[in-house]
C-alpha cells in the first residue's frame, strides 16, 4: 500500500522510483533526467537545466539553440512527417529543420540517408554550409560528364530552396544548379527545346559569354592574342 502521490510504501518505506512526479503520478528511473514542465503540462526527459520552454512553439527547446531557433506557433503540435507520431507528447528527441518543420531526430537521420529534403515542403533539410561540399561535388560531376547533343535539353527550372525561377538552363541528369543559392534542389518547370536545337542554342550561349568576357590584363600575352583572334572570327 502507498499514500496517494507518495514515492514510498507506507508499510516498509521502500522507495518506488528515483524520480517521482506527484502531478503526473509518474515513477521512473533518474537515468534520463526527467523533469516536470508546468507549461507543457507533463514530464519530459533530458534535464530541466538543459531546456527552456518557448511559449510560441509550445515546446521545451534546448538552451544552446534557444536564442537562434526558428520560432513558429504550434510547430511541435503536429505529427512527425515520417512516423506520424504526435511530436508534442512524444518522448523521442525532436529536430528542427532549416525550413522550420519539426521531425523526430531518429527519423531525420534515417531520412537523410537517402533524401536530403524536408518531407513536407521539399526544401533542403540541412544548412547551406553543410550541403555546399555535396553541391560542389555535383557541380564537378556535371562538368566532367557532358550530355550528348542528341540528349541535350534546354529547360526552365524552379529552386525549391530559394524559390527563384531560372530560364534557358542546360539540363543534366545529375541535376541543374540554382545560380541564386547554389542549391541542386531544383525541379524542371518546362522543357523549352531538346536535341540538336538545344545543343546549338547552348553552344551559341557559351560563345556569347566568351565574346563578352572582360580583357584579362594578368593573363599571358599569347592568351589574350588568341582571344582577340577568336573574337574577330566569331564576329565575322
Amino acid at each position: 500500500y502507498f499514500y496517494e502521490n507518495s514515492n514510498n510504501c507506507i508499510n516498509c518505506g521502500i522507495k518506488f522510483g528515483d524520480y517521482h512526479c506527484s502531478i503526473c503520478n509518474l515513477w521512473m528511473s533518474d537515468d534520463e533526467k526527467p523533469y516536470h514542465c508546468a507549461d507543457c503540462g507533463f514530464c519530459r526527459v533530458g534535464g530541466a537545466e538543459n531546456f527552456q520552454h518557448c511559449h510560441d512553439c509550445g515546446m521545451c527547446i534546448d538552451r544552446t539553440l534557444y536564442d537562434n531557433h526558428n520560432c513558429k506557433v504550434g510547430k511541435y503540435k503536429s505529427n512527425c512527417p515520417v512516423c506520424q507520431e504526435y511530436l508534442f507528447s512524444s518522448r523521442s528527441a525532436s529536430h528542427e529543420m532549416p525550413c522550420g518543420h519539426a521531425i523526430h531526430w531518429d527519423c531525420f537521420r534515417q531520412l537523410a540517408a537517402h533524401d536530403s529534403r524536408c518531407p513536407v515542403c521539399k526544401k533542403t533539410a540541412e544548412t547551406k554550409e553543410r550541403m555546399m561540399p555535396t553541391w560542389n561535388a555535383m557541380a564537378a560531376g556535371v562538368a566532367l560528364q557532358p550530355v550528348p547533343p542528341e540528349l541535350t535539353r534546354v529547360v526552365n527550372i524552379q529552386c525549391n530552396d530559394c524559390e527563384e525561377i531560372d530560364y534557358g538552363r542546360a539540363w543534366h541528369f545529375l541535376g541543374v544548379q540554382c545560380r541564386n543559392c547554389s542549391s541542386f534542389n531544383t525541379v524542371v518547370d518546362r522543357i523549352v527545346m531538346s536535341g540538336e536545337e538545344a545543343h546549338n542554342f547552348l553552344e551559341a550561349m557559351v560563345q556569347r559569354e566568351q565574346f563578352s568576357a572582360p580583357f584579362d590584363l594578368d593573363a599571358p600575352a599569347s592568351s589574350n592574342s588568341r582571344r582577340r583572334v577568336s573574337r574577330r572570327r566569331s564576329h565575322i
